[in-house]
């Protein structure tokens, strides 16, 4: 068979064939039908011919081989090559490399079955240009459908591309710039062929900059980004997965989205997105971080305290450990006096000295208000210990706007022993030994025992029981006698309270004075005891008894409020008393936990002629220097020292110091707790002025007092 020829576009042996066929058999319905067919299929065959010429620049032929057999002189011109460059050579002569192997493929499978090709083909001219060819391939049959040949009809269409690459470059760098300008990272990802690793084919966003991302970096190469995350999230994005998770790149935190792009059910690329969550992510550790955290002392708070008791509790057997409630005494009253700033500064530096103290054997935590908790490592000894160690460091002064301050505390300790102990069992044990060491006295450290809950408990009622005697007036006040140590004179009395229970009796004042100082009913009751020691006093004077003074206790909670020195004149001009003849003891803890304030008031009551005693002196801060700021008249030596005074000879030299010093400083000097002439005639001669004690009287009602005084004027 030859190629398609203008002068024979029949194949004349079947036409002939055809022909002598139809004239032995007349009206052979069949033949006829034959060479119709055929004639319709040659005459189409040689519209799509005529049509390809008609559109097409070029025309070449090759063989089923692909080898060139025809070119015409627009296929020379176009290329480059001359026709003898170009004859019996494949066409790999003008690949230009752009196309891939899938590409041809297809276009050989077309053509090899029988088929006409269509599409684009970009081919490299002899001087290296590109070009591009819009090309049909017509396969040329034998009869057995064979290929005989091909016939490639080619149009120049290398400008109308080039318009359209520019097009899409235009829009591509439109498309390109939106992305730049956005904040986040904008990438695809492919997988590479010469490994299983990915590389990156287009990375956008100012986001890419600010991590120096650029396209072709493959991820376990030059990024050197090793993580396992990375592959796996990718390897699942090539699965058809849509993927999103967070990831830190240096200092920045970045949250991305990887989605695939399918191709039939193939991913053939991934496109993802990041975006920088660094200052959310900050912004939420803030959050937890105050969550947690005790703005005041940056201390863990009571929140995470519970977080971490529940964890050490899962792991009590392996590592034993107990908990440490502490309490700072009295703080209300200093951020009553002198405002929340001095409370806070001293919670501040509570809790450095706790934490100090405590160092790597536990963690302390801020509990709320007044309150510091710890867990803390260790044994019992080693427990005790360190909680013997914070109650010393919190006693020390505490500078606040050039003074110092005094305060105490007092600890709990609960351990996790009991089975089955819970978190609320553990704090609340801790509780009642703070509550319980609050009522029996302060300053001190306990360990809880279960029957601190009865203990604990009677207390709760005891308080209840103390509110209805004052309400009821059941309270009364014993006085006892400050003799003149040489001449045996009554100077003055002391006025002490006491509580004769209607069905308890008598409950002495330990037992009761404390509660009152850790309720607030100490500003009650002191006001009471004040009122009426000096109406008692009034009262003897009307009775015609010797003038004498009337001295009565002030706990710290009553001398540091800002209306005490008010109220004790209040009373005064009440009740009629004579201000000389009026003594207020107070102790000098109470002094130093706020000394300046202290001292202002002290003035204004010794500015109406009221004196000042010190009680007690040598079991608190003893400070002589302090007895110069003081405008105190009194000092009272505390009767540990006196009645050991005799057989303890540490103490007699204290004694002594004791009373020259204070002598130095112009002040009187009471002894406490004299119970023997020996002791009596001790104090005399270091030249004491006045002693109490039940060598001469115990603390006895008005009318003892008034027999007692009858007596002794006798």
């Amino acid at each position: 068979m030859t190629i398609f020829s203008i002068d024979n576009i029949f194949d004349e042996t079947k036409l002939h064939d055809i022909y002598d066929q139809l004239s032995k058999v007349d009206g052979n319905k069949s033949l006829v039908d034959e060479l119709q067919s055929y004639v319709q299929d040659q005459v189409k065959l040689l519209k799509d011919f005529k049509y390809a010429i008609d559109q097409s620049t070029t025309i070449t032929m090759s063989d089923p081989k692909g080898q060139i057999k025809y070119v015409d002189d627009n296929f020379c011109k176009i290329t480059g090559y001359s026709k003898d460059e170009l004859l019996n050579r494949t066409h790999r002569v003008i690949n230009s490399g752009y196309h891939d192997s899938a590409f041809f493929k297809d276009l050989w499978d077309t053509i090899l079955a029988g088929h006409v090709w269509n599409g684009e083909i970009k081919i490299r001219a002899k001087d290296a240009s590109l070009i591009w060819l819009s090309t049909t391939i017509v396969p040329i049959l034998h009869d057995d459908g064979t290929v005989h040949a091909f016939i490639a009809f080619r149009n120049d269409i290398t400008e109308k591309k080039n318009i359209e690459e520019q097009l899409v470059e235009a829009l591509n760098n439109d498309y390109r710039r939106v992305l730049q300008e956005l904040m986040n990272l904008v990438f695809r990802v492919k997988m590479s062929d010469t490994d299983e690793g990915y590389y990156f084919t287009m990375v956008e966003g100012k986001l890419a900059k600010k991590i120096a991302f650029s396209n072709g970096m493959v991820f376990d190469q030059n990024l050197q980004i090793k993580s396992l995350l990375i592959q796996e999230k990718l390897d699942q994005v090539f699965r058809g997965e849509q993927v999103t998770f967070k990831y830190k790149i240096g200092d920045l935190s970045l949250y991305t989205m990887l989605s695939p792009i399918m191709e039939g059910d193939q991913v053939v690329e991934v496109i993802g997105s990041s975006v920088d969550i660094t200052s959310l992510e900050e912004a939420e550790e803030q959050i937890k971080y105050f969550a947690y955290t005790d703005p005041l002392t940056n201390l863990p708070n009571r929140s995470k305290f519970r977080s971490d008791l529940e964890s050490h509790l899962e792991k009590r057997d392996q590592y034993p450990f107990s908990v440490l409630l502490c309490d700072i005494d009295r703080l209300k009253y200093i951020n009553d006096a002198l405002g929340e700033f001095a409370g806070d500064k001293v919670i501040a530096v509570v809790a450095k000295r706790l934490e100090e103290i405590l160092g790597d054997q536990g963690e302390l935590y801020r509990y709320g208000g007044d309150e510091f908790i710890a867990i803390m490592h260790g044994s019992h000894q080693q427990v005790d210990l360190i909680s013997d160690e914070m109650i010393k460091s919190i006693k020390k002064p505490i500078p606040i706007a050039s003074k110092e301050f005094y305060v105490t505390s007092t600890i709990g300790i609960s351990n996790h022993k009991q089975t089955g102990i819970t978190p609320d069992e553990l704090i609340h044990h801790a509780s009642a030994a703070v509550h319980y060491g609050k009522v029996s006295g302060r300053n001190s450290k306990l360990f809880y025992s279960p029957n601190m809950n009865k203990k604990y408990n009677s207390l709760i009622l005891l308080e209840g029981e103390i509110r209805a005697a004052l309400h009821k007036n059941e309270f009364m006040l014993h006085y006892q006698p400050k003799v003149n140590v040489v001449t045996g004179e009554i100077i003055g009395m002391e006025a002490l309270v006491r509580w004769f229970h209607k069905e308890r009796g008598y409950i002495p004042p330990n037992d009761f004075i404390p509660l009152t100082e850790e309720t607030g009913l100490i500003i009650q009751l002191g006001e009471w005891v004040i009122r009426q020691a000096c109406k008692q006093h009034v009262e003897w004077m009307d009775k015609g008894m010797d003038p004498f003074s009337i001295a009565v206790n002030v706990s710290a909670i009553e001398l540091q409020r800002n209306d005490f020195a008010e109220k004790v004149f209040r009373i005064i001009e009440e009740t009629g008393m004579d201000p000389s003849h009026l003594v207020i003891e107070i102790t000098e803890n109470s002094v130093m936990q706020n000394t300046e304030d202290c001292i202002n008031t002290m003035n204004k009551l010794r500015e109406r002629g009221i004196s000042l005693s010190i009680d007690d002196f040598g079991t608190g801060y003893s400070s002589f220097g302090y007895l110069r700021k003081f405008p105190i008249n009194y000092l009272k030596i505390d009767q540990s020292f006196i009645k050991n005074a005799l057989t303890d000879a540490s103490n007699a030299e204290i004694v002594k110091a004791m009373i020259q010093i204070a002598h130095t400083f112009g002040l009187k000097v009471v002894a406490e707790g004299v119970e023997d002439p020996e002791i009596l005639s001790f104090i005399g001669t270091q030249q004491c002025d006045y002693y109490q004690g039940y060598f001469f009287s115990e603390p006895l009602p008005p009318l003892e007092i008034e027999k007692l005084m009858t007596v002794k004027s006798n």
